[in-house]
């Protein structure tokens, strides 16, 4: 179907060449370019994307990449806070790793949390203090400026925000000035050797791609030693990497291991499983056509990524509703001419659905528990459709 933007002119995210933050390098083959366009909660924007290795070290970020002001924009235009639903994260592997590095009258801060209360409760059994820092300023009156804590922070933890960074080295230069000498820094990021096994390439808004070794190479520059990684972390997809703030005046000039050839093959494999993920769109929707063909109704729940690509280019009918449990998305599908309504406020309609499509598959059980519990109805076999998941059902974003 074709986008209807009355409502909402389009504001463009201006692009610029980006330096390798790993070796400096300028030499990059690009990979793959896209756009999305998103309903924030002022402005529609169409984001660009650009993935692209430097053929110098195997660094894979975003160039060109989004202008770093108009990011910035585009983030505090983001709606943040929302605890309707459950955590998409593990508690219990982030008190894992923060159990070994715990500081009983120590302060622990953590960055890019988004008001994170229960865990701040859980793991304040580790710390005397802990503070949350926001990178944009949509949070401002919850959060504390990084510059004013110099040598201040015992623990220092990011949970999936670096990804989101532009300027990975600053952000990491000012952890480290934050930390005590000795101090620790708690960074999870998506593991790019494991994009042929999920559709994380789709994550339009992740300017950078690591590995253990880019990660460690940037960190080493800004003055951090690496003492602990591991594949389980608190998201799938990704890895945990623990470093120490190093106050020795050891070299970090050391020679970049190549690992281009690896991020191109793993950048291709993101690739195949988009491909494969296309052909399961055009599958979803043949059957959400012979299902309206049919006169019968269909509920789309989730107003995720995926149900934009569900959408785009595609006619929907009448009979086809959408419904998602975050009570701000209710504008967000309004290019498409939809309006998106609360679960809750839906219920007949659940009831007297042929077919619901999940269009969040990590919360695909969590939906299908909440559908049975509050109308009784079971969705199964071929009147049930999750997007976003292997043929084994495993979740890929």
């Amino acid at each position: 179907m074709s986008l209807r933007l009355s409502k909402n002119k389009i504001t463009y995210l201006k692009t610029e060449f980006r330096l390798c933050e790993c070796c400096d390098g300028d030499d990059m083959e690009l990979m793959w370019t896209s756009k999305n366009v998103v309903v924030r909660k002022v402005h529609t924007w169409e984001f660009p994307v650009n993935v692209s290795i430097c053929r110098d070290c195997g660094f894979c970020f975003s160039s060109p990449s989004p202008n770093n002001d108009d990011l910035m924009k585009y983030h505090e235009d983001g709606n943040v806070g929302f605890k309707g639903g459950s955590l998409p994260y593990s508690i219990d592997e982030r008190l894992r790793i923060l159990n070994k590095y715990k500081v009983p009258d120590g302060i622990f801060v953590e960055i890019g949390g988004d008001d994170p209360g229960e865990f701040h409760q859980k793991c304040s059994r580790y710390f005397s203090q802990l503070f949350s820092i926001e990178v944009t300023q949509d949070l401002k009156n919850k959060s504390i400026n990084i510059n004013n804590l110099k040598e201040y922070v015992d623990v220092i933890s990011h949970y999936d925000v670096l990804e989101h960074v532009l300027d990975v080295k600053n952000f990491l230069s000012n952890c480290y000035h934050a930390l005590k000498p000795g101090g620790v820094m708690i960074c999870e990021v998506p593991n790019l050797k494991l994009y042929p096994d999920n559709l994380l390439l789709q994550e339009f808004e992740h300017v950078n791609h690591f590995t253990i070794s880019s990660l460690n190479i940037i960190a080493e520059k800004a003055g951090f030693t690496l003492i602990e990684f591991d594949d389980i972390c608190s998201r799938p997809y990704g890895f945990v990497a623990i470093f120490r703030k190093d106050v020795s005046n050891k070299d970090y000039n050391k020679k970049n291991i190549n690992e281009f050839s690896e991020a191109r093959k793993s950048v291709i494999g993101g690739l195949k499983q988009i491909d494969i993920y296309n052909i399961q769109l055009l599958t979803v929707r043949k059957k959400i056509s012979q299902f309206t063909k049919d006169n019968k109704k269909i509920i789309l729940w989730g107003v995720t990524d995926l149900l934009r690509s569900l959408l785009n280019d595609y006619k929907i009918s009448d009979n086809v509703m959408v419904v998602d449990s975050d009570p701000r998305r209710k504008d967000d599908l309004i290019m498409y001419g939809l309006k998106v309504g609360q679960p809750i406020k839906y219920i007949n309609e659940l009831l007297n659905s042929d077919l619901l499509v999940i269009c969040a598959p990590r919360y695909s059980s969590e939906i299908l528990t909440w559908v049975k519990s509050n109308t009784g109805k079971i969705f199964k076999d071929e009147f049930l459709s999750v997007i976003g998941v292997n043929s084994s059902g495993k979740t890929l974003r």
